[in-house]
């Protein structure tokens, strides 16, 4: 096991209690469907869990699809399963993804998986009643960062046939956690025992003195395709992050200028750090979960 997937396993293990605590796991009184490790490939990895609140009434269901964070190289949805619920409770039918982690495997195979997961949606939208037209992409960190990769994907030819991916499916809404946007601006940041170098090596399979070269360096950042067709979004972000310091606020700063609409929040303390609101309970946390929780509302009632 690499360092940095050490951290990051060790990171969701010691937070798991508080992530998905028995408030995090409540049913609210109303029935509650789950489904666990369907397949959307043949890959390992390419499982998927579903949660929803039933439903007596034909209404649609409004998606939450959701991405995990782990320095693209740790985490599994099983960990995000608190949040799914939250999500579900909300109103959503909540898809939470896994794919493909390095070191054993590399970008773009976490991007093409991803994709076939959003197909899965599409492919099972009569049997689930989901409204494809009213679609939130979701993650926190590495999951952040693919979450906002995706949505650009979707949105542009050129990248899917550079992947080698194809869908007709688009996100209205962005939900997301302390990502990173700007890959050069990241890896500009230095961390103890050269953690950038190897977060990059573990996620690509190159270090960073090889990332000129490298055949995906000008599709590694999802900063360089956001449009006027990107989603509807919410930013986190946390002002003394120690892994993605700034990336949140470039990506607001590039959402006023094309003009979508963005709203945000983010922490001021140094305890307050990198994914805050998974956490729930603390000051900050309990803001932001307002501030979302009023957004998510208004995505799924189609105001925003």
């Amino acid at each position: 096991m690499t360092l940095a997937k050490f951290l990051f396993v060790c990171v969701d293990k010691f937070c798991d209690r508080s992530q998905n605590n028995k408030k995090m796991l409540r049913y609210d009184g109303v029935p509650f469907e789950i489904e666990t490790d369907i397949a959307y490939g043949e890959g390992k990895m390419e499982k998927l869990d579903i949660y929803r609140v039933k439903r007596e009434s034909g209404e649609k269901y409004p998606v939450f699809f959701y991405i995990h964070g782990g320095g693209f190289v740790a985490g599994d949805k099983v960990y995000r399963r608190g949040l799914s619920r939250w999500a579900a409770n909300l109103g959503f039918f909540v898809v939470n993804v896994n794919y493909a982690l390095g070191p054993e495997e590399h970008f773009p195979l976490g991007i093409q998986q991803l994709i076939r997961a959003l197909n899965w949606v599409g492919e099972n939208a009569e049997k689930y009643n989901l409204d494809l037209d009213n679609m939130c992409v979701s993650g926190d960190s590495a999951g952040g960062y693919y979450s906002a990769m995706l949505a650009c994907v979707a949105n542009h030819k050129e990248l899917q046939d550079r992947f080698g991916v194809h869908t007709s499916l688009r996100f209205r809404a962005a939900l997301l956690n302390c990502g990173i946007y700007d890959i050069n601006e990241a890896l500009s940041k230095k961390l103890p025992f050269k953690l950038t170098d190897k977060v990059l090596y573990d996620f690509s399979g190159i270090h960073v003195k090889g990332l000129e070269t490298y055949e995906y360096s000008d599709v590694l950042a999802p900063l360089s395709f956001v449009d006027a067709n990107f989603p509807v979004s919410f930013i986190t972000y946390a002002e003394k992050d120690i892994f993605c310091k700034g990336q949140g606020q470039k990506l607001i700063k590039k959402l006023e200028e094309v003009g979508v609409h963005v709203e945000h929040d983010h922490s001021t303390k140094l305890t307050d750090n990198h994914c805050y609101p998974l956490s729930w309970t603390t000051k900050a946390a309990k803001k932001n979960v307002a501030l979302v929780e009023n957004f998510l509302g208004r995505v799924i009632r189609k105001e925003v």
